[in-house]
């Protein structure tokens, strides 16, 4: 392979070389290639002197490009661009128009100076949006976009494939238009025009430009969240988030607070200590939210050899033998269903009844304080555009009902562990139809089946959004930031597009020379780098404002 400085190319590989620093060599066969082509484009009249210069500007111009052609064909990549330009310029020669190949050479080194160049203002104007963050939120998200592939879109790779069909489809349409012209013309036309227009035709359909803009228009959206409290793996996980039309909510910690306390504990029965006792050997194993509000015994109080048969029921309570005896540590709705009468009393918690062999032994009540950032997250997200609202808790049928009535859910799962919620979003995932996103505080070690994780949390190891529990509101304004940033990253591939098919248009009538495409063609990549900073703006026309209301809106 050879070895040469790394720089910024249309297939986006960004300068590895010091912010600021130049390729003096690269600026020194650019100069003398500009020279050549001058000599031999409009000084020098004797014809063969002429095509020596325009050949040696050709090679000064282009002589890493060459270098990179032959990595290409080495790793079989004959679409790449460095071969695309060298055929162009190599068949120009050809058919007599030396100086528009030459021109189109340097043209493209310089264009990729330039591109640079812009690349490196639109990456520092990104990375500026964090200013003002905390130091360690700077930290992680130049972590995070720092990583390879990181700022790859999906969208990228189907953008790509699209153009490469287009330059495939054109390449034919090409060969096919040389004939056509010359025959249509009547001999008007002679072959090297006609294949002139076919260059052209072949020059503006070359696909790398498409994809210029995409990495760091997704990198203005990871920073302009990150900027806002809400920090993205990656631009694939900004890009899923803009589809997402199912939010599902774990109530634990969110719409609840962490830390239950125990409000009151009481037995006839057995003093308080004793009574104590049975209730932190019932809830040991438990993995419920009320069983972290049972003080804990001391190291050497437990006696786990007693404990046997546990079963944690979600929403409900305990089950277990402890000595033999079995022992039921659970709400008075489930005591009902196996037949147990409890003496319910007025409390504003959840109350819990110790029941031993079938005998009744006390109770003790539990709060959750409501946690009023999760009441504001919700009023913010249903301005999410989002078609379903879920959630998911671990009290009883009754209570999570209720719940959800009061908070204005669409759906409603009670009862649930870790192991059932995962379970239930991986239904809820299932069609094309749905696009779910899966909130949570804690509580969850992998990747659920949602298309998006987000945990409310300082640290986030498996999730794909990360958002400060403090700051639990942004989540609605992430979610918009990503939309924005696909709908403007769209808007570049669709503009560089646009502009090939004119020059497409044009070359067909004639109306264009080699290095014209190439010129324009780097205008819209230019374009669309200078865009990329608008995923930060609203747009001017907001359809959804303008949209006429739904049926249940008007109702």
């Amino acid at each position: 392979m050879s070895q040469r400085p790394e720089r910024a190319r249309f297939a986006v590989k960004p300068a590895q070389k010091p912010a600021g620093s130049l390729d003096l060599i690269l600026i020194g066969r650019l100069v003398l290639a500009a020279v050549l082509l001058v000599l031999g484009a409009f000084v020098v009249k004797n014809e063969i002197i002429s095509i020596i210069l325009l050949v040696l500007s050709a090679v000064a111009s282009a002589y890493d490009l060459a270098l990179e052609a032959f990595d290409s064909v080495l790793e079989k990549k004959y679409f790449a661009t460095p071969i695309l330009l060298l055929f162009v310029a190599f068949v120009s020669f050809f058919i007599g128009f030396g100086a528009e190949g030459a021109a189109m050479l340097l043209l493209y080194q310089l264009s990729l100076l330039v591109i640079a160049y812009v690349i490196k203002r639109t990456r520092g104007s990104a990375m500026q949006l964090l200013n003002g963050q905390d130091e360690e939120i700077q930290e992680r998200a130049s972590e995070l976009f720092g990583k390879e592939d990181a700022l790859k879109l999906k969208m990228e790779s189907a953008a790509y494939r699209s153009a490469d069909l287009l330059l495939k489809i054109m390449m034919g349409l090409a060969v096919v238009f040389i004939f056509v012209l010359h025959w249509l013309g009547l001999g008007v036309y002679p072959y090297s025009v006609c294949i002139h227009r076919a260059l052209m035709i072949f020059t503006a359909a070359i696909p790398a430009s498409v994809v210029v803009a995409l990495p760091y228009t997704a990198l203005v959206g990871l920073c302009h969240s990150a900027r806002n409290g809400v920090l993205f793996r990656d631009a694939v996980a900004m890009e899923k988030t803009a589809e997402v039309n199912v939010l599902a909510i774990d109530k634990a910690n969110i719409f609840s607070s962490d830390a239950p306390e125990l409000e009151d504990a009481h037995s006839d029965m057995l003093d308080q200590n004793t009574f104590m006792s049975f209730v932190a050997h019932a809830v040991y194993y438990s993995e419920q939210s009320f069983a972290r509000a049972i003080p804990t015994l001391g190291e050497n109080d437990y006696r786990l050899d007693v404990i046997s048969d546990f079963v944690d029921v979600p929403g409900c309570g305990v089950e277990l033998k402890i000595g033999g005896s079995p022992v039921i540590l659970a709400k008075a709705d489930y005591l009902a269903s196996r037949g147990i009468l409890v003496p319910e009393g007025e409390s504003e918690g959840e109350q819990y009844f110790l029941v031993v062999s079938g005998r009744y032994v006390g109770y003790l009540t539990v709060s959750s304080p409501a946690n009023e950032n999760g009441a504001e997250l919700l009023e913010a997200v249903r301005e999410a555009d989002m078609r379903e609202l879920v959630l998911l808790t671990e009290d009883g049928a009754a209570e999570s009902r209720r719940l959800a009535d009061e908070l204005g859910f669409d759906e409603v799962y009670g009862e649930c562990d870790t192991e059932r919620k995962l379970k239930h979003i991986e239904d809820l995932n299932q069609g094309d139809r749905n696009h779910v996103m899966f909130l949570y505080a804690n509580g969850v070690e992998a990747h659920s089946a949602a298309d998006v994780d987000v945990r409310l949390s300082k640290k986030a190891k498996f999730a794909d959004v990360n958002i400060d529990p403090d700051n639990a509101n942004a989540l609605p304004l992430g979610i918009q930031i990503s939309k924005r940033m696909c709908q403007v990253a769209k808007e570049n591939a669709i503009f560089v597009f646009a502009v090939k098919a004119l020059m497409i248009f044009l070359s067909i009538l004639g109306f264009c020379s080699i290095w014209f495409v190439l010129f324009m063609d780097t205008v819209a990549v230019l374009a669309s780098l200078l865009n990329a900073i608008r995923v930060t703006k609203d747009p001017l026309i907001d359809m959804k404002r303008l949209a006429p209301p739904r049926a249940e809106e008007q109702e």
